[in-house]
Protein backbone atom coordinates (compact mmCIF):
# COMPACT_ATOMS: atom_id res chain seq x y z
CA UNK A 1 0.00 0.00 0.00
CA UNK A 2 1.44 3.49 -1.03
CA UNK A 3 0.02 6.75 0.24
CA UNK A 4 -1.83 7.70 -3.05
CA UNK A 5 -4.28 4.69 -2.13
CA UNK A 6 -4.06 5.67 1.53
CA UNK A 7 -5.59 8.88 -0.16
CA UNK A 8 -8.42 7.67 -2.01
CA UNK A 9 -9.87 5.71 1.19
CA UNK A 10 -9.76 8.11 3.13
CA UNK A 11 -10.93 11.11 0.75
CA UNK A 12 -8.22 13.49 3.00
CA UNK A 13 -6.41 16.76 2.02
CA UNK A 14 -2.56 17.02 1.74
CA UNK A 15 -1.27 20.10 3.62
CA UNK A 16 2.27 19.56 2.79
CA UNK A 17 4.51 18.68 0.53
CA UNK A 18 3.29 15.18 -1.03
CA UNK A 19 5.54 12.18 -1.76
CA UNK A 20 3.59 8.62 -3.02
CA UNK A 21 5.74 6.63 0.07
CA UNK A 22 5.46 2.88 0.40
CA UNK A 23 3.65 2.47 3.74
CA UNK A 24 4.67 -0.96 5.24
CA UNK A 25 3.11 -0.58 8.80
CA UNK A 26 0.03 1.47 10.32
CA UNK A 27 0.11 2.57 13.85
CA UNK A 28 -1.49 5.02 16.17
CA UNK A 29 1.43 4.67 19.08
CA UNK A 30 3.61 7.58 18.44
CA UNK A 31 6.28 5.61 20.59
CA UNK A 32 6.22 2.92 17.74
CA UNK A 33 6.49 4.40 14.53
CA UNK A 34 8.85 3.53 12.01
CA UNK A 35 10.28 4.91 8.96
CA UNK A 36 7.68 3.31 6.55
CA UNK A 37 4.48 3.64 8.83
CA UNK A 38 1.86 5.62 8.28
CA UNK A 39 0.42 7.17 11.87
CA UNK A 40 -2.74 7.92 12.66
CA UNK A 41 -2.94 11.18 15.21
CA UNK A 42 -6.09 9.66 17.65
CA UNK A 43 -7.09 11.82 20.47
CA UNK A 44 -8.01 10.15 23.31
CA UNK A 45 -8.77 10.69 27.39
CA UNK A 46 -4.72 11.20 28.41
CA UNK A 47 -3.04 11.74 25.00
CA UNK A 48 -3.12 13.64 21.86
CA UNK A 49 -1.38 12.00 18.73
CA UNK A 50 -1.62 15.55 17.27
CA UNK A 51 1.07 16.80 19.70
CA UNK A 52 4.04 14.44 18.86
CA UNK A 53 3.34 14.79 14.63
CA UNK A 54 6.49 17.26 14.43
CA UNK A 55 8.61 14.58 16.13
CA UNK A 56 8.17 11.66 14.52
CA UNK A 57 9.94 10.14 11.30
CA UNK A 58 7.34 8.23 9.18
CA UNK A 59 6.16 8.50 5.45
CA UNK A 60 2.97 9.55 6.44
CA UNK A 61 0.88 11.00 8.85
CA UNK A 62 -2.69 11.46 8.87
CA UNK A 63 -4.47 14.18 11.16
CA UNK A 64 -8.04 15.46 12.08
CA UNK A 65 -6.78 19.10 13.99
CA UNK A 66 -6.26 22.50 12.59
CA UNK A 67 -2.13 22.33 14.34
CA UNK A 68 0.91 24.28 13.11
CA UNK A 69 2.77 21.57 10.97
CA UNK A 70 6.79 22.19 10.75
CA UNK A 71 7.39 18.38 9.75
CA UNK A 72 8.52 17.71 6.17
CA UNK A 73 6.66 13.80 6.61
CA UNK A 74 3.38 14.13 4.28
CA UNK A 75 0.22 15.42 6.23
CA UNK A 76 -3.19 14.12 5.07
CA UNK A 77 -6.01 15.67 7.28
CA UNK A 78 -9.21 14.10 7.23
CA UNK A 79 -12.74 14.64 8.94
CA UNK A 80 -11.97 12.22 11.94
CA UNK A 81 -9.20 10.28 12.49
CA UNK A 82 -11.50 7.59 14.12
CA UNK A 83 -13.28 7.11 11.06
CA UNK A 84 -9.52 6.46 8.98
CA UNK A 85 -9.54 3.37 11.45
CA UNK A 86 -12.92 1.95 10.32
CA UNK A 87 -12.33 2.89 6.56
CA UNK A 88 -8.81 1.58 6.31
CA UNK A 89 -9.99 -1.74 8.48
CA UNK A 90 -12.81 -2.05 6.28
CA UNK A 91 -10.79 -2.39 3.30
CA UNK A 92 -7.98 -4.51 4.54
CA UNK A 93 -10.87 -6.62 5.34
CA UNK A 94 -12.34 -6.67 2.11
CA UNK A 95 -8.62 -7.05 0.38
CA UNK A 96 -8.33 -10.58 2.43
CA UNK A 97 -11.31 -12.98 1.63
CA UNK A 98 -10.36 -15.48 4.61
CA UNK A 99 -13.24 -16.82 7.42
CA UNK A 100 -12.70 -14.35 10.60
CA UNK A 101 -14.57 -16.02 13.94
CA UNK A 102 -15.40 -12.65 15.97
CA UNK A 103 -16.22 -13.02 19.80
CA UNK A 104 -18.24 -10.80 22.30
CA UNK A 105 -19.81 -11.09 25.03
CA UNK A 106 -19.38 -10.19 29.22
CA UNK A 107 -16.93 -12.57 30.37
CA UNK A 108 -14.84 -14.91 28.99
CA UNK A 109 -13.67 -13.23 25.37
CA UNK A 110 -10.15 -13.32 25.85
CA UNK A 111 -10.17 -16.87 27.12
CA UNK A 112 -12.02 -17.93 24.21
CA UNK A 113 -10.21 -16.54 22.20
CA UNK A 114 -6.90 -17.59 23.14
CA UNK A 115 -8.36 -21.23 23.75
CA UNK A 116 -10.10 -21.13 19.61
CA UNK A 117 -6.40 -19.98 18.16
CA UNK A 118 -4.54 -21.73 19.97
CA UNK A 119 -6.41 -24.77 18.86
CA UNK A 120 -6.92 -23.32 15.24
CA UNK A 121 -3.09 -22.97 14.93
CA UNK A 122 -2.65 -26.72 14.99
CA UNK A 123 -3.88 -26.71 11.60
CA UNK A 124 -3.90 -22.62 10.12
CA UNK A 125 -2.04 -19.78 10.30
CA UNK A 126 -4.30 -17.84 12.81
CA UNK A 127 -4.40 -13.96 13.43
CA UNK A 128 -5.93 -12.75 16.32
CA UNK A 129 -5.68 -9.30 18.53
CA UNK A 130 -2.73 -8.83 20.89
CA UNK A 131 -4.45 -9.01 24.46
CA UNK A 132 -7.57 -7.41 24.87
CA UNK A 133 -7.15 -5.08 22.46
CA UNK A 134 -10.85 -5.36 21.70
CA UNK A 135 -12.14 -1.72 20.99
CA UNK A 136 -12.64 0.16 17.24
CA UNK A 137 -8.39 0.72 17.75
CA UNK A 138 -7.48 -2.53 18.50
CA UNK A 139 -9.62 -4.37 15.83
CA UNK A 140 -8.54 -2.30 13.30
CA UNK A 141 -5.19 -2.55 14.28
CA UNK A 142 -5.40 -6.37 14.05
CA UNK A 143 -6.84 -5.91 10.70
CA UNK A 144 -4.07 -3.66 9.07
CA UNK A 145 -1.71 -7.18 10.17
CA UNK A 146 -4.09 -9.46 7.68
CA UNK A 147 -1.53 -10.70 4.42
CA UNK A 148 -1.48 -13.52 2.05
CA UNK A 149 -0.13 -15.74 5.03
CA UNK A 150 -2.89 -15.34 7.20
CA UNK A 151 -5.24 -18.48 7.27
CA UNK A 152 -7.96 -17.80 9.41
CA UNK A 153 -8.83 -14.56 12.10
CA UNK A 154 -9.95 -14.53 15.93
CA UNK A 155 -11.08 -11.22 16.40
CA UNK A 156 -12.25 -10.40 19.88
CA UNK A 157 -14.90 -7.64 20.06
CA UNK A 158 -15.66 -5.08 23.46
CA UNK A 159 -17.74 -2.40 23.89
CA UNK A 160 -19.25 -0.08 26.86
CA UNK A 161 -22.01 1.45 24.71
CA UNK A 162 -24.67 0.20 22.35
CA UNK A 163 -23.67 0.55 18.53
CA UNK A 164 -20.04 -0.33 19.40
CA UNK A 165 -20.48 -4.35 18.67
CA UNK A 166 -22.39 -3.21 15.07
CA UNK A 167 -19.71 -0.73 13.80
CA UNK A 168 -16.96 -3.38 14.64
CA UNK A 169 -18.77 -6.43 13.18
CA UNK A 170 -19.60 -4.58 9.78
CA UNK A 171 -15.90 -3.77 9.48
CA UNK A 172 -14.62 -7.44 10.45
CA UNK A 173 -17.76 -9.07 8.48
CA UNK A 174 -17.67 -12.20 10.52
CA UNK A 175 -17.90 -15.69 9.04
CA UNK A 176 -19.11 -16.82 12.51
CA UNK A 177 -20.01 -15.36 15.58
CA UNK A 178 -19.66 -15.88 19.18
CA UNK A 179 -21.46 -14.91 22.62
CA UNK A 180 -20.12 -15.76 25.32
CA UNK A 181 -22.57 -14.68 28.01
CA UNK A 182 -24.99 -11.81 29.38
CA UNK A 183 -23.28 -10.08 32.27
CA UNK A 184 -23.74 -7.08 34.60
CA UNK A 185 -19.93 -5.49 32.87
CA UNK A 186 -20.84 -1.80 32.00
CA UNK A 187 -24.45 -2.00 33.14
CA UNK A 188 -24.04 1.17 35.11
CA UNK A 189 -23.73 2.88 30.97
CA UNK A 190 -26.19 0.16 29.75
CA UNK A 191 -28.76 0.76 32.59
CA UNK A 192 -29.97 -3.34 32.09
CA UNK A 193 -28.79 -6.95 30.89
CA UNK A 194 -31.60 -6.42 28.39
CA UNK A 195 -30.06 -3.59 27.20
CA UNK A 196 -26.52 -5.15 27.00
CA UNK A 197 -28.54 -8.35 25.39
CA UNK A 198 -29.07 -6.54 22.72
CA UNK A 199 -25.50 -4.99 22.58
CA UNK A 200 -24.28 -7.89 22.35
CA UNK A 201 -26.65 -9.23 19.85
CA UNK A 202 -25.46 -6.64 17.73
CA UNK A 203 -22.34 -8.59 16.37
CA UNK A 204 -25.34 -10.21 13.94
CA UNK A 205 -25.03 -6.79 12.05
CA UNK A 206 -21.90 -7.77 9.84
CA UNK A 207 -22.25 -11.59 10.23
CA UNK A 208 -22.42 -13.87 7.42
CA UNK A 209 -22.51 -17.34 8.88
CA UNK A 210 -23.46 -19.19 12.23
CA UNK A 211 -23.65 -17.86 15.62
CA UNK A 212 -22.63 -20.05 18.01
CA UNK A 213 -24.02 -19.18 22.12
CA UNK A 214 -23.52 -20.32 25.85
CA UNK A 215 -26.56 -22.01 26.13
CA UNK A 216 -26.89 -21.73 29.31
CA UNK A 217 -27.53 -17.95 29.42
CA UNK A 218 -30.76 -17.10 30.06
CA UNK A 219 -30.71 -14.83 26.99
CA UNK A 220 -28.75 -16.73 24.87
CA UNK A 221 -30.71 -19.60 24.90
CA UNK A 222 -33.14 -17.73 23.10
CA UNK A 223 -31.69 -16.83 20.25
CA UNK A 224 -32.83 -19.02 17.18
CA UNK A 225 -31.24 -20.78 14.36
CA UNK A 226 -28.10 -20.67 17.00
CA UNK A 227 -25.52 -23.12 18.08
CA UNK A 228 -25.96 -24.09 21.71
CA UNK A 229 -22.85 -25.08 24.07
CA UNK A 230 -23.75 -25.88 27.88
CA UNK A 231 -24.49 -28.11 30.51
CA UNK A 232 -28.27 -28.24 29.96
CA UNK A 233 -29.95 -31.06 28.03
CA UNK A 234 -31.56 -28.98 25.35
CA UNK A 235 -28.21 -27.63 23.99
CA UNK A 236 -25.54 -28.90 20.83
CA UNK A 237 -22.90 -29.61 23.18
CA UNK A 238 -23.31 -30.63 26.11
CA UNK A 239 -20.77 -30.63 29.17
CA UNK A 240 -21.14 -33.64 32.17
CA UNK A 241 -19.43 -35.33 34.72
CA UNK A 242 -17.64 -32.19 35.64
CA UNK A 243 -14.71 -32.09 38.40
CA UNK A 244 -12.80 -29.84 39.79
CA UNK A 245 -9.80 -29.41 42.29
CA UNK A 246 -7.12 -27.11 43.32
CA UNK A 247 -5.60 -27.51 40.00
CA UNK A 248 -7.73 -28.26 36.83
CA UNK A 249 -10.75 -28.81 35.36
CA UNK A 250 -12.44 -31.85 33.72
CA UNK A 251 -15.67 -32.64 31.94
CA UNK A 252 -17.03 -35.35 29.44
CA UNK A 253 -18.34 -34.49 26.28
CA UNK A 254 -20.02 -36.88 23.97
CA UNK A 255 -20.16 -36.74 19.72
CA UNK A 256 -19.04 -40.18 18.39
CA UNK A 257 -17.95 -41.55 21.62
CA UNK A 258 -16.98 -40.25 24.89
CA UNK A 259 -14.02 -37.07 25.23
CA UNK A 260 -12.71 -36.50 28.69
CA UNK A 261 -11.67 -32.73 29.04
CA UNK A 262 -8.44 -31.67 30.78
CA UNK A 263 -8.27 -28.24 31.18
CA UNK A 264 -5.60 -26.93 33.22
CA UNK A 265 -7.08 -24.44 35.88
CA UNK A 266 -9.96 -25.25 38.48
CA UNK A 267 -12.72 -22.62 37.49
CA UNK A 268 -16.18 -24.52 36.64
CA UNK A 269 -17.13 -20.99 34.95
CA UNK A 270 -14.47 -21.66 32.25
CA UNK A 271 -16.54 -24.43 30.87
CA UNK A 272 -19.00 -22.55 28.49
CA UNK A 273 -15.93 -21.10 27.24
CA UNK A 274 -13.87 -24.32 26.53
CA UNK A 275 -17.19 -25.75 24.90
CA UNK A 276 -17.47 -22.33 22.34
CA UNK A 277 -13.84 -23.47 21.29
CA UNK A 278 -14.49 -26.97 20.60
CA UNK A 279 -17.81 -26.46 18.65
CA UNK A 280 -16.11 -23.77 16.46
CA UNK A 281 -12.96 -25.70 15.70
CA UNK A 282 -15.08 -28.64 15.19
CA UNK A 283 -16.67 -26.20 12.55
CA UNK A 284 -13.21 -25.22 10.81
CA UNK A 285 -11.79 -29.40 10.51
CA UNK A 286 -9.74 -29.32 13.48
CA UNK A 287 -10.25 -33.44 14.71
CA UNK A 288 -11.15 -34.31 17.99
CA UNK A 289 -8.13 -35.72 19.06
CA UNK A 290 -6.34 -32.45 18.20
CA UNK A 291 -8.78 -30.44 20.16
CA UNK A 292 -8.45 -32.31 23.43
CA UNK A 293 -4.79 -32.17 22.96
CA UNK A 294 -4.56 -28.45 22.58
CA UNK A 295 -6.68 -28.31 25.42
CA UNK A 296 -4.89 -30.28 27.71
CA UNK A 297 -1.91 -28.32 26.60
CA UNK A 298 -3.00 -24.16 27.26
CA UNK A 299 -1.48 -22.03 29.11
CA UNK A 300 -4.07 -19.31 30.67
CA UNK A 301 -3.79 -15.84 29.76
CA UNK A 302 -1.32 -13.57 32.20
CA UNK A 303 -4.00 -11.69 35.11
CA UNK A 304 -6.71 -14.09 34.65
CA UNK A 305 -7.14 -17.16 36.95
CA UNK A 306 -3.18 -17.37 36.58
CA UNK A 307 -2.33 -20.24 39.39
CA UNK A 308 1.21 -19.78 40.40
CA UNK A 309 3.44 -22.24 42.86
CA UNK A 310 5.64 -20.36 44.60
CA UNK A 311 8.03 -21.79 47.68
CA UNK A 312 6.06 -20.28 50.58
CA UNK A 313 2.89 -19.75 48.89
CA UNK A 314 0.44 -19.79 45.74
CA UNK A 315 -1.00 -17.00 44.24
CA UNK A 316 -4.05 -17.52 42.30
CA UNK A 317 -4.11 -14.21 39.95
CA UNK A 318 -7.21 -12.45 38.74
CA UNK A 319 -6.89 -9.17 38.78
CA UNK A 320 -7.03 -7.91 35.19
CA UNK A 321 -10.10 -7.12 35.51
CA UNK A 322 -13.92 -7.70 37.04
CA UNK A 323 -17.80 -8.06 36.90
CA UNK A 324 -20.09 -9.57 39.38
CA UNK A 325 -19.93 -13.09 37.28
CA UNK A 326 -16.38 -13.06 37.19
CA UNK A 327 -16.16 -12.46 40.77
CA UNK A 328 -18.56 -14.96 41.59
CA UNK A 329 -17.04 -17.21 38.95
CA UNK A 330 -13.28 -16.97 40.72
CA UNK A 331 -14.43 -17.05 44.47
CA UNK A 332 -16.51 -20.25 43.54
CA UNK A 333 -13.06 -21.69 43.25
CA UNK A 334 -11.92 -21.10 46.05
CA UNK A 335 -14.36 -22.91 47.90
CA UNK A 336 -12.58 -26.27 47.09
CA UNK A 337 -9.18 -25.02 48.35
CA UNK A 338 -8.72 -26.28 51.99
CA UNK A 339 -5.95 -24.08 52.73
CA UNK A 340 -5.64 -20.77 54.60
CA UNK A 341 -6.93 -18.15 51.62
CA UNK A 342 -5.84 -14.59 51.44
CA UNK A 343 -8.80 -13.20 49.38
CA UNK A 344 -8.11 -9.45 48.20
CA UNK A 345 -10.66 -7.98 46.59
CA UNK A 346 -10.89 -4.50 44.21
CA UNK A 347 -13.89 -2.20 43.45
CA UNK A 348 -15.90 -3.87 40.39
CA UNK A 349 -16.42 -0.52 38.00
CA UNK A 350 -18.82 0.95 35.67
CA UNK A 351 -21.95 -0.29 37.75
CA UNK A 352 -23.77 2.81 38.32
CA UNK A 353 -26.16 2.90 40.44
CA UNK A 354 -26.04 -1.22 41.04
CA UNK A 355 -22.46 -0.80 42.46
CA UNK A 356 -23.89 -1.36 46.02
CA UNK A 357 -26.04 -4.47 45.00
CA UNK A 358 -23.37 -6.32 43.14
CA UNK A 359 -20.82 -5.54 45.90
CA UNK A 360 -22.97 -6.68 48.76
CA UNK A 361 -23.91 -9.63 47.10
CA UNK A 362 -20.30 -10.84 47.27
CA UNK A 363 -21.03 -11.75 50.61
CA UNK A 364 -23.25 -14.43 50.13
CA UNK A 365 -20.32 -15.93 48.40
CA UNK A 366 -17.76 -15.41 50.74
CA UNK A 367 -20.10 -16.93 53.46
CA UNK A 368 -19.73 -20.13 51.87
CA UNK A 369 -15.62 -20.26 52.09
CA UNK A 370 -13.66 -21.56 54.71
CA UNK A 371 -10.60 -20.87 56.19
CA UNK A 372 -10.60 -17.11 54.87
CA UNK A 373 -9.28 -13.67 55.51
CA UNK A 374 -10.75 -10.59 52.97
CA UNK A 375 -8.76 -7.79 52.31
CA UNK A 376 -10.79 -4.97 50.26
CA UNK A 377 -9.31 -2.12 48.64
CA UNK A 378 -11.55 0.56 46.85
CA UNK A 379 -14.54 2.67 47.13
CA UNK A 380 -17.39 0.52 46.48
CA UNK A 381 -15.46 -2.81 48.52
CA UNK A 382 -16.17 -1.34 52.05
CA UNK A 383 -19.70 -2.89 51.37
CA UNK A 384 -17.84 -6.60 52.01
CA UNK A 385 -16.94 -7.25 55.37
CA UNK A 386 -13.59 -7.80 55.72
CA UNK A 387 -10.27 -5.47 56.46
CA UNK A 388 -11.28 -2.46 54.22
CA UNK A 389 -8.08 -0.03 52.81
CA UNK A 390 -8.29 3.28 50.96
CA UNK A 391 -5.59 2.37 48.69
CA UNK A 392 -3.08 0.08 47.23
CA UNK A 393 -0.48 1.40 48.90
CA UNK A 394 -1.82 1.06 52.24
CA UNK A 395 -3.19 -2.66 51.70
CA UNK A 396 0.74 -3.74 50.96
CA UNK A 397 1.63 -2.52 53.97
CA UNK A 398 -0.71 -4.89 56.02
CA UNK A 399 0.46 -7.77 54.05
CA UNK A 400 4.04 -6.74 55.31
CA UNK A 401 3.54 -7.93 58.23
CA UNK A 402 1.37 -10.85 57.59
CA UNK A 403 2.24 -14.37 57.51
CA UNK A 404 1.63 -15.71 53.77
CA UNK A 405 3.07 -19.03 54.73
CA UNK A 406 1.11 -21.71 52.76
CA UNK A 407 -1.70 -19.68 52.08
CA UNK A 408 -3.29 -19.40 48.26
CA UNK A 409 -3.41 -15.19 47.89
CA UNK A 410 -6.56 -14.31 45.45
CA UNK A 411 -6.58 -11.22 43.48
CA UNK A 412 -9.42 -9.62 41.64
CA UNK A 413 -10.83 -6.07 40.65
CA UNK A 414 -11.34 -3.82 37.91
CA UNK A 415 -8.52 -2.67 35.76
CA UNK A 416 -8.95 0.80 37.23
CA UNK A 417 -8.20 -0.83 40.61
CA UNK A 418 -4.85 -1.80 39.63
CA UNK A 419 -4.21 -4.54 41.72
CA UNK A 420 -1.66 -5.49 39.71
CA UNK A 421 0.46 -3.43 41.87
CA UNK A 422 -0.40 -5.69 44.81
CA UNK A 423 0.84 -8.55 42.40
CA UNK A 424 4.21 -7.25 41.93
CA UNK A 425 4.72 -6.85 45.18
CA UNK A 426 3.86 -10.54 46.32
CA UNK A 427 5.99 -11.69 42.81
CA UNK A 428 9.07 -9.78 44.87
CA UNK A 429 9.12 -11.94 48.05
CA UNK A 430 10.03 -14.81 45.52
Amino acid sequence: MDLNKILSITNGIVLNNFKNYKINNIVTDSRKVKKRDLFIALKGNKYNGHDYINNIKCSGIIIDEDINITTNVPVIKVESTYDVLYKLGSFFRNTYNIPLIGITGSNGKTTTKELLSYILESKYNVLKNIDNHNNLIGVSETLFKLNKKIDIAVIEMGMNHSGEISKLSCMCKPNTGIITNIGSSHIGLLKSKKNIYKAKLEIKDGLSGNIIVNGDDKYLKKIKNSYKCGRCYYNDLIAYNIYSNNELLEFSIYLDKEYRVIFNNPGIHFVNDILLAIKVSLMYDIDMDTIINRINSFKMVDNRMNIKHFKNFTIIDDCYNANYESMVGGLNVLKNIKDDKIIILGDMLELGKYSFRYHFKLNLILNKIDNKKVLTVGKYTKYIKGIHFNNNKELINYLKNMDLNNKYIYLKGSHGMHLEEIKDYLDSLN
